[in-house]
């Protein structure tokens, strides 16, 4: 069993403990954990056929885009998609000992 669903019994729990839940936990909602006018929004695009809400909860790695800092960046190669296609965006490394 997935560990976030032994404590969570929906992908959609797990999602909203980890924008909303999250935000409003640390007490930043008024500017971030949704997407709505006014906030702060980074995001993530999943390909055509991801379904968050019913397969299972490992798909949220399947990213295709990410926005962030009003840029949009190709999940897979951290290139630039806009506004300046072609860009690299270094990434620190994950978990570094």
């Amino acid at each position: 069993m997935d560990i976030f669903l032994a404590v969570f019994q929906t992908n959609f729990q797990v999602i909203r403990a980890a924008t909303s839940s999250g935000a409003r936990t640390l007490g930043m909602f008024s500017s971030l954990g949704s997407l709505s006018a006014g906030k702060l929004a980074d995001y993530i695009i999943y390909p055509a056929g991801v379904d968050l809400l019913n397969d299972d909860i490992s798909s949220t790695k399947d990213l295709k885009y990410v926005a962030r800092g009003g840029r949009l960046w190709d999940a897979s190669s951290m290139e630039e998609v806009w506004p300046v296609k072609g860009r690299k965006q270094e990434m620190p490394p994950f978990n570094a000992d």
